[in-house]
């Protein structure tokens, strides 16, 4: 249960936010029409659930001692699911079936359809929900506002790859390339950033900050031939309705647009703009994010379409209505990421580093006060580090912070000096006084020293879960209660939120690509002295790639060589089952459905190489 210093810690928000303002809450449940019919939305065996609506029936109670009331509220707002009516007869949204939603706009012939959840189950659910409340008719068009899995994931829920996909510029690349090559670690991170093996009550995860959770069942692909990329600003026609696209690449995606209909005065803020302070930085781990650039955007929109405006939503959360209400929303959204951009440079131009910059900071009262600004899934500490990171990279100046050791040979000369009793007696204290991070640093020493010590592993479990009952940002709070969770030995399950595997994604791979991945996974020392190119045709994608195999390095071409050792004609499905170790290439080339010229012993060598990482990797211990 919560320690005295987390029931203050917790009782102190009270005082520093307005409880009482309910506009959120009125905006939240605003237009509800229906919800799913059952519990639970299942998965594709019917055995298996997508989503269940049971497990956030918890919230409706009071804040409980293990939560952060402000998170509380949040998580509460999130919590609301079903239909939703936007704008009557013209714009819908089906919320709370994933930690996305899905919006639907009532075109000439059909739903357009914005965003279409992580997975097939979910958007089928919401889709079907709409017809049967609303009116029964075709999609006839998908918009996809940027490029993460939880907006795209459920496209073979809502189309038949019949209809037309708006995206923006790069999309399907920027979707692909962002988890292309870390996203095995990806994957392994976001168990811990989503509470994925945590309990869904009060002493475990709450939500996400941005939803309730990701949504559990089969992802899909759009085909890049049915699609229309939307490039700077431009004005569209889709499916009778006059739309306004902004491409805002940079921010909250690598590849993102927003949009406006000026015929409903409302504007698709994508997720540019959030009931929250976003990530300037994912923890799960991707590419930084400027927060000069995101405040830029939004000014932009502010400037467009801040006279007319009436109603503004989102890829999360719920909508604004009200031209006062939304522009000054926006106005606090864009100096949120402004000033944690600004202040950052400030500070560190004046020699501030990236651990005591974030203890400097504090954002204006003004800023502080909203509940729209406060950190449920980025937080003000890491945006920081963030931006740091951005402009200086890791290093923070100090010769000591060069080179230092591995957490390994750390903590092992932690226990050499200070002996690992008087250690763990300093973590009690710690943990006793309420000095938590201190906890931490001491304890975290003591395991990657020793990670047999279980007295350590239980002392630094109960640290991380006061810290993580004690967290306003729903991720940092799952961080926190996943590290306890496996510190004292719990097995990690396997959860892919990246889905990184999942077939539809890796087709989408060009053959380059799947290379450039394959060569990330060469051993070196199984191709030592190898020097061999390697030319493929590949007669179903009209596509070729030459391995030029040198150094222990495999470079990839696009172009075919003279000089092969050996070439290839095959298929790209064939290489994903060569690459995956579902099939042998040795008997795909005896048999006949590899052509193989030149000397197949290279080709041998080289797969041989490849090794697969390990899905679930220890992150808290050795």
């Amino acid at each position: 249960m919560a320690s005295e210093f987390t029931k203050q810690a917790n009782a102190k928000v009270f005082s520093e936010l307005d409880f009482n303002d309910k506009r959120d809450f009125e905006n939240a449940e605003r237009g509800f029409i229906a919800t799913y019919p059952d519990e639970y939305i299942p998965g594709k065996d019917y055995n298996s659930m997508c989503y269940n609506f049971k497990m956030t029936e918890f919230l409706d109670k009071e804040c409980p001692e293990t939560v952060n009331p402000s998170l509380w509220r949040q998580c509460q707002l999130n919590k609301k699911h079903g239909l939703f009516e936007v704008i009557k007869g013209k714009l819908y949204q089906i919320r709370g079936f994933d930690i996305a939603n899905m919006s639907f706009i009532r075109g000439k012939s059909g739903w357009i359809v914005v965003d279409c959840t992580c997975t097939n189950e979910a958007a089928a659910a919401g889709l079907a929900l709409l017809k049967k409340h609303i009116e029964d008719i075709p999609v006839s068009a998908v918009i996809i506002t940027h490029s993460h899995g939880d907006h795209v994931g459920g496209y073979a829920g809502v189309s038949d790859g019949s209809v037309k996909v708006y995206q923006p510029k790069n999309c399907l690349k920027e979707l692909v390339e962002e988890n292309l090559l870390t996203g095995n670690a990806m994957d392994r991170r976001s168990i811990f950033m989503y509470g994925q093996n945590l309990p869904i009550n009060p002493l475990g995860m709450v939500g996400c900050g941005l939803g309730h959770q990701l949504s559990h069942g089969v992802n899909s692909f759009h085909n890049q031939s049915s699609c229309i990329e939307v490039e700077g600003e431009k004005e569209l026609e889709v499916d009778g309705i006059k739309i306004q696209f902004i491409e805002t690449p940079g921010a909250e995606a690598p590849s993102e647009f927003v949009f406006y209909i000026p015929e409903f005065k409302a504007f698709c803020q994508a997720e540019e703009v959030n009931h929250l302070m976003h990530n300037l930085v994912t923890l799960r781990g991707a590419k930084v994010r400027s927060g000069q650039l995101w405040s830029y955007y939004i000014d932009q929109i502010i400037e467009k379409f801040g006279d007319d405006v009436e109603i503004s939503f989102g890829s999360h959360n719920w909508p604004v209505w009200g031209n006062k209400e939304i522009v000054e929303f926006w106005e606090k959204q864009r100096d949120l990421y402004k000033f944690v951009h600004d202040q950052t440079i400030r500070y560190i131009n004046m020699g501030y580093t990236p651990n005591e910059i974030p203890t400097l900071v504090k954002l204006p009262k003004s800023l502080e006060k909203e509940f729209y600004c406060r950190g449920y899934y980025g937080t003000l500490s890491h945006n920081i580090k963030a931006q740091y990171q951005l402009y200086l990279g890791f290093y923070d100046g100090n010769p000591a912070s060069l080179d230092p050791l591995a957490p390994e040979e750390m903590g092992k000369k932690y226990l050499e000096c200070f002996g690992e009793e008087k250690l763990i007696e300093i973590g009690k204290k710690a943990y006793t006084d309420g000095e938590y991070r201190w906890g931490v640093e001491v304890l975290n020493h003591v395991i990657f020293g020793n990670p047999k010590n279980v007295e350590a592993r239980k002392v630094l479990a109960d640290i991380y879960t006061q810290l993580g009952y004690a967290q306003e940002s729903a991720v940092w709070r799952n961080i926190y209660l996943t590290g306890a969770f496996e510190i004292m030995g719990e097995k990690a399950k396997e959860f892919k939120a990246n889905n990184t595997e999942n077939l539809s994604i890796i087709v989408a791979l060009t053959c380059p690509q799947l290379f450039e991945v394959m060569s990330t996974n060469i051993v070196p020392e199984r191709i030592v002295d190898q020097s061999m190119i390697i030319n493929f045709t590949f007669v179903d994608t009209k596509e070729v790639v030459c391995l030029v195999v040198k150094n222990c390095v495999v470079n990839v071409r696009t172009t075919l060589s003279k000089k092969a050792n050996v070439s290839l004609t095959l298929t790209k499905m064939v290489l994903l089952g060569v690459i995956a170790k579902k099939v042998e290439l040795k008997g795909l080339v005896m048999s006949g459905k590899v052509k193989c010229e030149g000397d197949p012993s290279c080709l041998m060598r080289l797969f041989g190489s490849v090794s697969t990482p390990e899905r679930i990797f220890n992150i808290v211990e050795p």
